[in-house]
């Protein structure tokens, strides 16, 4: 749910292909370890050892990652630009005079073409290229009594951004494909870094996001891989911690 400095492997690949499914043995290690995970991140009796109880969530999710870990290609973001510029084009979008472009160490950013004049319009985007719940993922209306689903409405489009990115023939292609692969969030952050939080309030703060996220994880594996419904089908086999997170 928020990505990552870049240590290591990214969530938000681009477009991810098909990829081999993982053997049984596995997948059967992961539930249990997902089971053990959300008995962590659920139990109130841990809320008061929530640095014992970190290291404990951590342990456990690096056993997760090692068995989840497949290998996919991506492709440099930039690559996307002309594609993503075309699909605003065709959709609608007003975009004459400014442009994608890459920036030296600031990735990918908005580039005017022209000098614009004060209070002059830049950009026109229709209502329905704003990625929400409302317009993308129809699909996750078989979760709509789900209690985190219905709640949570950033965990409801985290869900809509996978389901977009691992169907067939999504329309939101253009636009996953430039998504950025890595954020600086408490998330990616090792038990070193994190340990340099304390005595500062926003270190309980970002305990308790790391107990969160492996929390949701957790359950939302267990739903995938014990339900029937067009979103497990389309998630079942792709799902885990890394493209949650």
């Amino acid at each position: 749910m928020g990505r990552r400095k870049s240590h290591g492997l990214s969530k938000s690949k681009q477009h991810v292909p098909h990829q081999r499914q993982l053997s049984s043995t596995k997948r059967n290690e992961i539930n249990a370890l997902c089971e053990k995970l959300f008995h962590l991140s659920s139990n109130s009796a841990y809320v008061t050892q929530l640095w014992d109880n970190y290291i404990e969530i951590s342990s456990v999710l690096e056993k997760v990652k090692q068995l989840e870990e497949m290998k996919t290609e991506s492709l440099k973001r930039s690559h996307g630009i002309g594609q993503f510029i075309n699909w605003l084009r065709d959709s609608g979008a007003g975009i004459d005079g400014a442009s994608v472009a890459e920036f030296p160490g600031y990735d990918l950013g908005l580039k005017a073409e022209r000098n614009f004049l004060e209070n002059e319009l830049i950009l026109r985007i229709p209502r329905e290229l704003i990625f929400s719940i409302h317009n993308a993922a129809p699909e996750l209306t078989c979760l709509q009594n789900d209690p985190l689903i219905q709640h949570m409405p950033q965990v409801a489009l985290a869900i809509a951004l996978l389901i977009e990115r691992h169907k067939e023939n999504s329309k939101w292609k253009p636009y996953l494909d430039i998504l950025p692969t890595s954020y600086t969030t408490v998330l990616y952050m090792t038990a070193a870094e994190m340990i340099e939080l304390k005595g500062s309030p926003t270190l309980e703060v970002a305990l308790k996001q790391c107990r969160n996220i492996a929390r949701q994880y957790s359950y939302f594996t267990k739903v995938f891989q014990s339900n029937n419904n067009v979103v497990s089908a389309i998630l079942r086999d792709v799902f885990t911690y890394e493209r949650y997170w």
